[in-house]
């Protein structure tokens, strides 16, 4: 019985215009509507490829780097409908409107809210990355960074694309200062220090969390400081991640320090959650920009939020 060939592969070098970009955008751009079901499948087998290696559709392809995927893929650009996008209402563009903290020709940065994805995935339909190429159809902000859906607070896109090849390096070099807002459930030992935590994601039972991993995982650094406590019940954390790992500060204050992020059942477990959701809050960011000149942008805390610490300070001042 002869095996079935594999499906011939394509070849491609990343362009400067290109150079930063992440793999499953940089092949969208070559071939427009792919779906990201069939890149990370084919990412899965191993038929995704960046000099030669296998390659996450995560990856931030460099200029000049060689990228293999399935010819399969170019077949598809035929057979697939243009995604028409979803047209705002009034009402939409009003409120994305209000959480316009700053803009500029390279730039616009967003208050998000808590409870709103930043790109779109297999469980959400609204996303602030499509919706804002709705609303700036002419710049096409591009995403440089993310939040979860849960976590508000700052975020930075870029309206050009050289633009968003800076601030993606910059992320990536971690010259973005970054300083997040947390309401933990206890009260750290020490009223700062840092966090030094390697991590890996790893599927239980139920779903995929990031884990504790001193042989596996990789390197997680984040700073802290204690704003306001409330008894021995609750700590306002000024929390500074040295790297960007994913869900990082929330698995930092739950087995690092032993103080669950107030809202977050999934790494506190049930007796966390609350009303209010996450009370984490991505209060600042500094970022360098090309001429050598320093931009910090700060969003004010969501009403849920402020809600939850005014009456802690309530009962503290009862007392």
């Amino acid at each position: 019985m002869s095996c079935p060939m594999p499906p011939h592969s394509v070849d491609k070098i990343i362009s400067p215009e290109e150079g930063g970009v992440r793999l499953d955008r940089c092949l969208r751009l070559w071939i427009p509507n792919l779906p990201q079901s069939i890149i990370e499948r084919a990412a899965r087998k191993g038929a995704l490829k960046v000099e030669g290696r296998k390659a996450k559709p995560s990856l931030r392809v460099e200029t000049g780097q060689s990228v293999s995927f399935p010819s399969t893929f170019l077949g598809l650009a035929e057979e697939i409908p243009p995604q028409i996008p979803h047209p705002l209402t009034h009402a939409e563009r009003k409120w994305l409107k209000g959480l316009i903290l700053f803009q500029n020709e390279d730039l616009v940065v967003l208050n998000k809210p808590a409870g709103i994805s930043v790109q779109k995935g297999t469980k959400q339909t609204k996303a602030l990355d499509d919706m804002m190429k709705v609303y700036d159809e002419d710049a096409q902000p591009r995403l440089v960074h993310r939040l979860d859906q849960e976590t508000s607070g700052v975020l930075v896109l870029a309206r050009t694309l050289p633009m968003a090849r800076w601030l993606t390096k910059a992320f990536k070099d971690r010259k973005v200062q970054k300083t997040y807002w947390a309401l933990v459930c206890g009260v750290p030992a020490q009223k700062t220090g840092t966090i030094n935590l390697s991590l890996s994601k790893k599927a239980d039972a139920i779903w995929e969390k990031v884990q504790v991993d001193p042989e596996e995982g990789v390197s997680a650094v984040t700073h802290y400081r204690i704003l306001e406590s409330f008894k021995d019940q609750y700590a306002w954390l000024e929390l500074n991640p040295q790297t960007g790992r994913t869900h990082q500060l929330r698995v930092h204050c739950a087995s690092g320090l032993k103080t669950p992020i107030l809202g977050d059942g999934k790494y506190g477990g049930k007796e966390v959650r609350h009303a209010a959701g996450l009370c984490l809050h991505a209060r600042s960011l500094t970022i360098p920009l090309p001429d050598g000149v320093s931009l910090t942008f700060e969003a004010p805390l969501s009403e849920g939020f402020e809600e939850v610490l005014d009456g802690l300070r309530e009962e503290k001042s009862d007392d």
